[in-house]
């Protein structure tokens, strides 16, 4: 029998899930440690760029890293605010501010 996790969970609970046990890099694990690690914030401190660029690490963290690469990581976060646009979860224009 296969276990269906979205009987059990929200889809809120599930992000929470998720985003409470990733790796973000340099040793973090979680979005906590992340914000605090990198930022030397709470999440619910992060600006909407902060947030954004803590979402790209876990898809590459050792790639991701803001304090090795920061270059390659304002990249990424620029692909993910492309792909909020494309999805329509953000407009073109507050993607730039976010961007700035």
């Amino acid at each position: 029998m296969a276990f269906k996790i979205e009987k059990n969970y929200t889809k809120e609970e599930i992000l929470e899930l998720y985003v409470n046990t990733s790796y973000f890099g340099n040793g973090y694990y979680g979005i906590k440690e992340a914000a605090e690690g990198y930022f030397n914030k709470l999440p619910k401190d992060l600006t909407d760029g902060e947030a954004v660029m803590l979402a790209g690490i876990p898809n590459a963290p050792s790639n991701y890293n803001p304090k090795v690469n920061p270059d390659l990581t304002k990249q990424r976060q620029k692909q993910v605010l492309d792909k909020m646009v494309k999805y329509g979860y953000i407009s073109k224009e507050e993607a730039n501010e976010i961007n700035n």
